[in-house]
């Protein structure tokens, strides 16, 4: 798969603080999500569903660790926790608690990349649709 770069404007992590320093963030606010498996699921599958120029940018990524991305994406839009607030806080989590988050992370990456590939093979039916559409109010 082929790197995506989108210009840092762009992507949707930057606009919830992902990348902040935030010293004193409440690090019981991430465990918290990341201790309710239901929560973290919503919220890991709303970040590849609506973050798509951040995902893009760091799915496409083959030199990152997506799936600590997905992690501290899904923190980032929980509660605003910035990506090194999740970093300290995965420490504080139990074995089980952060097998069980990967193992939801990578499957959110798996749905992702297998929607971005059928986007590339079958192009964006959304926008042929449209497309379509303006053509045929036009004629």
């Amino acid at each position: 798969m082929k790197q995506v770069y989108h210009h840092y404007e762009k992507w949707e992590d930057v606009k919830h603080g992902f990348y902040e320093f935030k010293k004193d963030f409440d690090l019981s606010l991430i465990v918290s999500m990341f201790n309710c498996a239901e929560t973290t699921n919503k919220l890991m599958n709303r970040v590849v569903d609506e973050w798509v120029n951040s995902c893009e940018q760091n799915l496409t990524n083959q030199s990152i660790n997506q799936i600590a991305y997905i992690g501290q994406a899904a923190s980032c839009l929980y509660c605003g926790a910035p990506s090194v607030s999740t970093m300290k806080a995965w420490n504080l989590l139990d074995i089980e608690t952060r097998e069980r988050s990967d193992k939801q992370a990578n499957n959110c990456i798996i749905k992702w990349k297998k929607r971005y590939l059928d986007t590339l093979i079958h192009g964006n039916k959304r926008a042929i649709t449209n497309q379509y559409l303006m053509k045929f109010q036009l004629d």
